[in-house]
This record gives structure tokens, C-alpha cells and sequence, in this order.
């Protein structure tokens, strides 16, 4: 006489039983991937996202203290924004020359006296500045454009703000913008 033992699993169940775990341990190692490269995305568009709100905030200082503007001419465009500085601050003296240029994928700041060359942003694929145009009444205010990316990965992060110089000696129609260089920011 043989006995029949219901001890122990068919093959049908233990095969059952690993093609479920290899669905939910893939749909778990998928989640895990995904959120890792997310995170990953996340942090480098941060640190390009700080670096370059860090360079705006400095050359809207620096433009928004400006007594004259260079470059560009008013309605024109390019990479380059040079402006004569009214006031002094920690690292400039006032009447300074100072241009804010792209070369390569850095974002520098120029100054001419004395002459020197400072790093603001690096990971720059394209800087704009636009000036106003005299036919609309606003050939003063400054747009920046700045695009940073990273290279070998597709984030990139443009920012883009508007400056008023509130220094200017003239300007041709006097607006609430402009303080006729009575204005000067100071730090607490």
C-alpha cells in the first residue's frame, strides 16, 4: 500500500510562484531605476539653476548701479553688456568699466581697471543680452537670457530676467525707473 503525502508543492506551484515574484521584483527594480535617474536629473538642475540665478543676481547689480550703458547699442542684441559702474562696492571702485561676456561656456566679468577677469557661471551654452529699443520707449531696460546645461546630459536650465539701470546721468523720457544718479545700494 503507498501512501499519498500532501506534503511539499507541485512543480505548477513553485513555477506559478517564481513568475509572480519576477513580475513584482521588476515592476520594484523599475520604480528603484526610475527614481534614482530622477533624483539624479533633479540635483544637476538645481546645481545649474544656482549657478546661474547666483550670475543674474550679480550682473543685475552691477547693471541696475550702471551710470551709462556701451554695449549694446539701444534695440540691438548680442553676448557681450558693458557698463560704465557708478558707485563702489567691496570689489569694484566707482567709475568702473565693466563687461559681462561669454567666452567658450563661461560666463566672465570683465573689469578694466585694474584689469581683471572673473569666473560667474560655467555649463553656459548661451548668453543673450537685448536692449530696449528707442521706438518703444524703453531703449534702458535690459533683458538677460542665460542657458546652462550640463555636458553629456540633457538638462539645461534657462533663466531669463529684466534690468532698469537706476543710475543713468539722462534719460530720454524720465520714467519712475530712473533715480538720475541718486541712487546707490547698500548693503546691511
Amino acid at each position: 500500500m503507498i501512501l499519498k503525502s500532501s506534503k511539499g508543492f507541485t512543480l505548477i506551484e513553485i513555477v506559478i510562484v517564481i513568475i509572480i515574484l519576477s513580475i513584482i521584483s521588476a515592476i520594484t527594480i523599475k520604480f528603484l531605476v526610475d527614481g534614482l535617474r530622477i533624483y539624479t536629473m533633479t540635483v544637476n538642475q538645481k546645481t545649474l539653476f544656482d549657478e546661474g540665478k547666483l550670475a543674474l543676481e550679480r550682473m543685475c547689480r552691477d547693471i541696475r548701479d550702471a551710470r551709462s550703458i556701451t554695449t549694446p547699442a539701444a534695440g540691438g542684441s548680442g553676448s557681450t553688456i558693458t557698463v560704465l559702474r557708478s558707485n563702489a562696492t567691496v570689489q569694484d571702485i566707482a567709475d568702473e568699466s565693466i563687461t559681462f561676456r561669454l567666452t567658450g561656456s563661461t560666463l566672465e566679468k570683465v573689469k578694466a581697471s585694474p584689469s581683471a577677469t572673473s569666473t560667474l557661471a560655467v555649463n553656459v551654452s548661451t548668453f543673450t543680452v537685448t536692449r530696449g529699443d528707442v521706438a518703444t520707449n524703453n531703449e534702458n531696460e535690459i533683458t538677460l537670457v542665460v542657458t546652462l546645461s550640463l555636458v553629456g546630459s540633457d538638462e539645461r536650465v534657462t533663466l531669463r530676467t529684466k534690468v532698469y539701470p537706476m543710475s543713468l546721468l539722462e534719460d530720454v523720457q524720465a520714467t519712475y525707473k530712473n533715480y538720475f544718479y541718486c541712487w546707490e545700494e547698500v548693503l546691511s
